[in-house]
């Protein structure tokens, strides 16, 4: 995978967010939701981000499609640098890159049918006629396995799993190179979650599409990724080819997420550390640790980590890590 071309490169990404309070709003400190988060994702292939509810997850996912304005670093997007270009300047690119969300009843409006939220992408880039659109709609129905008969009903109407592949054959509208998939399968019951996650690997083969996943879990990483970053406060803390992660853990926050991971088969069991229970909870990311972030929950560290922090370093081609210890 690593021989194919890389469509899109971030470089030192920071996103931070002020705190505001008083009368006049006055900045009293800032939220370093993502900082100084790098890596790149090759055409074709599924790049995965994991990480506990507040690492910075979702944030750089809607960061390197431009939802969200950076505060500092690159996201060169087939060569050309997308972090500064205005919002105008950004339409072009928009056709190129979409996203899929978390949770599927809240990105569909209760009050326009499914064929509405379908065509809306091409409706605001201007692609084809009414008639072309409705065409389009009914490829996109067929792509997802939603039965065309469906599209004039409301959301309502329709299951989670149902919801979900509508809002990825939105996606899909405009022929995108590549989409950001937040949890695509984490508000869904666990009977439909398999599917969901078939269709998309299907759509992968047939449309030769990129995937940026943004997944907590850790056993759904391991079935569709080709590689994986760990995130933590904000920070890539190991980052390594899928199979290379799984059998070989470097940083101390992996090994406590893979020993989280139910196991069904004794083979599994073997691949899965010794239990680790991490102690306390994940640090605020407006009041970040001093020294490595992951030390206050460490439990290895040594005193060297509560002074200065690790850099993100390649200990063996491809497997990165965060770690004084490795």
């Amino acid at each position: 995978m690593n021989n194919s071309k890389i469509l899109m490169e971030v470089r030192g990404l920071k996103k931070h967010f002020p705190i505001t309070a008083g009368l006049f709003s006055r900045q009293v400190g800032l939220v370093k939701a993502v900082d100084d988060v790098s890596f790149s994702i090759h055409a074709g292939e599924t790049f995965a981000l994991v990480g506990e509810s507040g690492s910075g997850k979702t944030t750089v996912g809607r960061t390197v499609i431009r939802i969200l304005p950076p505060t500092a670093g690159d996201i060169i997007f087939e060569g050309t640098n997308i972090a500064p270009l205005s919002e105008e300047t950004l339409k072009p690119w928009r056709r190129q890159m979409q996203m899929v969300f978390q949770d599927p009843a809240a990105a569909l409006n209760p009050r326009r049918r499914v064929v509405d939220s379908i065509a809306a992408p091409l409706e605001i880039h201007n692609v084809g006629t009414t008639r072309e659109r409705l065409q389009r709609v009914r490829e996109l129905l067929d792509l997802v396995e939603i039965p065309t008969q469906y599209m004039y009903r409301y959301p309502h109407a329709l299951s989670g799993g149902q919801k979900q592949r509508v809002c990825i054959a939105r996606a899909l509208a405009l022929s995108p190179k590549l989409v950001v998939q937040d949890e695509p399968t984490s508000a869904l019951d666990v009977s439909v979650q398999a599917k969901i996650l078939t269709l998309l690997i299907e759509l992968q083969n047939r449309l030769g599409l990129t995937y940026l996943l943004i997944s907590h879990d850790l056993s759904v990483v391991k079935a569709v990724a080709n590689r994986v970053a760990v995130m933590y406060l904000g920070k890539i803390v190991e980052m390594a080819p899928t199979d290379q992660l799984f059998a070989r853990t470097l940083h101390p926050y992996t090994r406590a997420l893979l020993s989280a991971v139910p196991v069904i088969i004794p083979e599994e069991q073997a691949m899965i550390p010794e239990e680790i229970i991490l102690e306390g909870e994940i640090p605020s990311p407006s009041r970040v640790p001093p020294g490595c972030v992951f030390q206050t929950r460490c439990y290895v560290k040594v005193a060297r980590c509560a002074q200065e922090e690790p850099p993100l370093r390649e200990v063996s081609p491809g497997d990165w890590v965060r770690c004084f210890l490795v």
